[in-house]
Order: C-alpha cells, then structure tokens, then sequence
C-alpha cells in the first residue's frame, strides 16, 4: 500500500499523473483556504469574548488598578491589529503558489 500510495500522489510521474493536478497539492489549496477561515473565526470570536469580559469587570475604584485595565485592552487591541496582515500573507501565499502551477501548465 505504501509503494501504491507513493507512486500516486509522492512522485508523479509524467506520464501517469499531472504533478499539479494531484490529489496532494488540491489539498494544499483546500488547507490554505481553511487556515484563512479558521484564523478569521477564532480572532473574531477571541475579540467578541475579551470585549464581553471587560464589559464585565467592576470599574476599579484603585487608580492604577484602572490604568492596568486600560493597558491590557489597548495591548490587546494592538495585536489585533496584526490579524488581517496574518491573514494577508497566507492568501497571498496562496496566490503565488497558484500562479507557480499555471506557469508551470503553460511551460509543458
């Protein structure tokens, strides 16, 4: 079964099977565009939760204990800020690795 699974989707050959139309790399767009969607959920969900939270919370009557809360949820919210460019980079990831195989079906 190994030397099968091998010769069908590990080393393509030429004449049996289209490197670029293997079931491995319609699986790696399939995982990319997955990864995008579930990073997209859980940064949305996690946002949802940690403002829910800090709705919560009793209003400090301690001033610094009221500058911390302030500081927390402005650090949070700064590294919110890196999602969309997280999100960005794996598309454009995906782009790139899309148009490899196009150029490759126009080089044969």
């Amino acid at each position: 079964m190994a030397q099968f699974a091998r010769t069908e989707w590990a080393e393509p050959a030429a004449s049996k099977i289209d490197e670029t139309r293997s079931p491995i790399h319609r699986a790696a767009n399939s995982a990319t565009i997955i990864s995008v969607v579930v990073i997209g959920v859980v940064s949305l969900v996690g946002i949802l939760i940690f403002s829910q939270i800090m709705e919560a919370l009793p209003e400090p009557e301690n001033e610094q204990l009221a500058d911390s809360t302030t500081e927390i949820a402005t650090g949070f919210g700064s590294a919110m800020e890196l999602v969309p460019i997280v999100l960005l980079v794996i598309i454009a990831t995906l782009v790139i690795g899309v148009v490899q195989r196009m150029r490759g079906l126009n080089g044969r």
